[in-house]
């Protein structure tokens, strides 16, 4: 991991672009989650992928960014799913109202 508490790695399967983020992203941690969350949609077709099974906290900022990414992802015509979000994650976005703004994709672990 950084020195911040949060690690990011970006992938590519195809023409689905992956970004899995493990560790925790706060407002320290948000303009990096947005820079790696806009590399991944951008000049992008298909699908971006994010995958936050590793992430054990997110906060607002975290939210606000993937809410940010995900209007962009669908302004440029690609798909942003979200895949197998940590329990934390879950209820963040549970209680921020904005769960039901997201594909979500549960894989068998």
């Amino acid at each position: 991991m950084a020195e911040w508490d949060v690690d990011f790695d970006r992938t590519e399967e195809g023409s689905t672009r992956v970004l899995a983020a493990t560790g925790e992203i706060d407002l320290s941690a948000a303009p990096r989650f947005a820079q790696e969350l806009t590399a991944v949609v951008a000049d992008g077709s298909g699908t971006a992928l994010i995958d936050l099974s590793g992430v054990t906290f997110i906060d607002s900022s975290g939210v606000r960014e993937l809410l940010a990414a995900n209007r962009q992802a669908e302004a440029m015509g690609m798909r942003l799913q979200l895949v197998n979000p940590s329990a934390a994650c879950k209820r963040v976005l549970e209680i921020s109202g904005v769960w039901d703004e997201f594909m979500v994709q549960k894989t068998q672990t």
